[in-house]
């Protein structure tokens, strides 16, 4: 029987998985709030800038259909999987506030023994303490497998012809063991890299923030290494190319007025707010995340030099 998946959020996110879930065979329905979107993807035009998703949706047009009233497609699908935004606010404070409707809204209209996935990015605890409570609103039990709930952290590198969204490997842990099970049988359906299911779904909220932790950790120690180095005189990238012809425990990182994409100078915030909430002090993040925010200030401060 032909599988019928929601996706919440038609965003960088959400849009290609759900030209893939079409691509793949499955019934797919897109959901945002946004009804210029909306409309957009429905008449198979991209609403985002990306060559590739625009060249897929006009080679499906038809195949995904977009809406904006959950009543039109939750209670159709088998799988539900929320892609919203998770930003900070002006306090880089995680802003979860997407996340909540979006899992509020599905949760009034989800089917019993339905699949539902959160792919944005969260800290741990996020789905124990914040989405299950929504669905406990609704008479849904978690544990008891009344909705198969689980994380699968997004990976995606817009206009990245290489390593595009089937190819990239992706982890998975879900509430309980079924949930993780079942997650893991979904994506396995759609993408053509490794599915890694993980202990619990606190490790699978995790290991996205790791990733983009370690990549603002990095940055933030070769930009201080940069500012050192043009005081000595010595040139960074110079540097760099020497230590890369090390073939072991060298991974080359390149410096830069700041920190490139969305998530990388966002993320930490999350790790760092749970810490707190925790009673750990996460150091190392913050002192990384106050490097990256100065090196506009000391680029431009080069530019005038010169």
């Amino acid at each position: 029987m032909e599988k019928t998946v929601a996706i919440v959020g038609m965003g960088y996110v959400g849009l290609p998985v759900a030209c893939l879930c079409a691509e793949k065979g499955l019934k797919v329905y897109g959901l945002d709030t946004d009804k210029n979107k909306v409309d957009l993807i429905n008449a198979g035009t991209s609403p985002i800038k990306d060559e590739i998703i625009s060249l897929k949706l006009n080679n499906i047009k038809g195949k995904i259909k977009a809406a904006t009233n959950p009543s039109e497609c939750v209670p159709k699908s088998d799988v539900v999987i929320v892609c919203v935004p998770t930003p900070v606010d002006r306090n880089n404070a995680p802003d979860l506030t997407a996340l909540m409707e979006a899992v509020s809204s599905v949760s009034k209209h989800i089917s019993h023994g339905a699949l539902l996935v959160i792919e944005s990015t969260i800290y741990p605890g996020t789905v124990e303490e914040i989405v299950l409570p929504i669905l406990r609103k609704q008479k849904f039990d978690a544990y008891r497998n009344d909705v198969f709930v689980a994380h699968c952290p997004e990976r995606i590198d817009p206009g990245n012809k290489k390593w595009a969204i089937e190819t990239i490997p992706r982890v998975v842990g879900g509430i309980t063991k079924e949930a993780t099970k079942k997650a893991a049988e979904f994506y396995r359906e759609i993408i053509e890299a490794n599915v890694v299911e993980l202990s619990s779904v606190k490790a699978a909220e995790a290991t996205k923030i790791m990733e983009n932790t370690f990549r603002d950790i990095n940055i933030a120690f070769v930009n201080e290494m940069a500012r050192s180095f043009d005081k000595a005189g010595i040139d960074i990238l110079e540097v760099i190319k020497g230590a890369s012809t090390k073939p072991f425990a060298f991974m080359p990182h390149y410096p830069g007025a700041g920190v490139g994409g969305h998530c990388i100078a966002q993320d930490p915030y999350y790790m760092i707010e749970r810490g707190r909430q925790l009673g750990f002090n996460h150091e190392f993040l913050k002192i990384a995340r106050q490097i990256n925010n100065s090196m506009p200030h000391y680029a431009v401060d080069c530019l005038k030099m010169k």
